[in-house]
């Protein structure tokens, strides 16, 4: 789920103006780690457009400051459904009497195995981004790192776990991590009709605006957003990207 309500389903990207509201509107949470956390997690989305289990794989030690870049490296984590010969060998293992049924029968099957832990699996993969630490943005991702060093050493997560006591103390899981509802959470009460997969979404329209209706266009979207396809990456120009129609004199 990345957005709970119905009713902003189909609204348009974030604005500039929205993420500005939503940072001034941080600004006034009284608790300061909770402040600096929630502007970091904006900035990470609104600069990188990754997914929330993408945030939440996120380490203290995947980010790096060197000759004044922030190197960002982030764990890529999609699944991969099973082939249908893939199909065919697990029944040959487990139930080699279903072989016999006819093909389409077995199609069909294959299709609902391939929602299954067995049916699919999980693809891992590292990606290493850097962004100028001049950025406007990123210098909330560097005031919360900041904070963590100085008083959270030992928590191992960008956005790691707890829980609070009684309302004034926060108790630190150093090696848990916030879970993506959790994150979407902290983000819903500074923007009801925001959600981060939507930050998500804008990050790939800025790019595709930017780049314009070319290929290179389709290739910087989909290496931005580190999409499996081109195809996906495509939808992303169709979508937000404008055409130049050549002037004529």
């Amino acid at each position: 789920m990345t957005n709970p309500s119905k009713r902003y389903k189909n609204r348009g990207i974030v604005t500039e103006q929205e993420i500005a509201e939503m940072i001034s509107k941080a600004e006034e949470i009284p608790n300061k780690y909770f402040r600096l956390r929630v502007k970091a997690l904006i900035a990470l989305v609104k600069k990188f457009g990754k997914r929330r289990i993408e945030q939440t794989l996120l380490k203290r030690s995947d980010l790096k400051i060197q000759r004044g870049y922030l190197y960002v490296t982030f764990t890529i984590r999609k699944k991969h459904k099973r082939g249908l010969f893939q199909y065919f060998q697990f029944l040959k293992k487990t139930n080699p009497e279903a072989l016999n049924k006819p093909l389409p029968i077995l199609q069909d099957e294959w299709k609902t195995w391939q929602t299954t832990e067995e049916g699919c699996h999980m693809k891992e993969e590292k990606r290493e981004k850097r962004i100028s630490i001049e950025d406007k943005y990123i210098k909330f991702v560097l005031e919360y790192m900041d904070y963590l060093s100085k008083n959270h050493n030992e928590v191992v997560y960008v956005f790691p776990s707890g829980h609070s006591v009684f309302g004034t103390t926060y108790i630190f899981y150093p090696d848990i991590a916030l879970s993506g509802r959790q994150l979407l959470r902290l983000i819903k009460p500074l923007n009801p009709k925001a959600w981060l997969h939507l930050l998500r979404e804008t990050k790939g329209a800025e790019v595709a605006r930017d780049k314009g209706n070319t290929l290179d266009s389709v290739y910087s979207v989909r290496d931005t957003l580190d999409l499996e396809n081109e195809e996906t990456a495509y939808r992303y120009v169709r979508r937000y990207a404008v055409q130049e129609i050549k002037a004529e004199k």
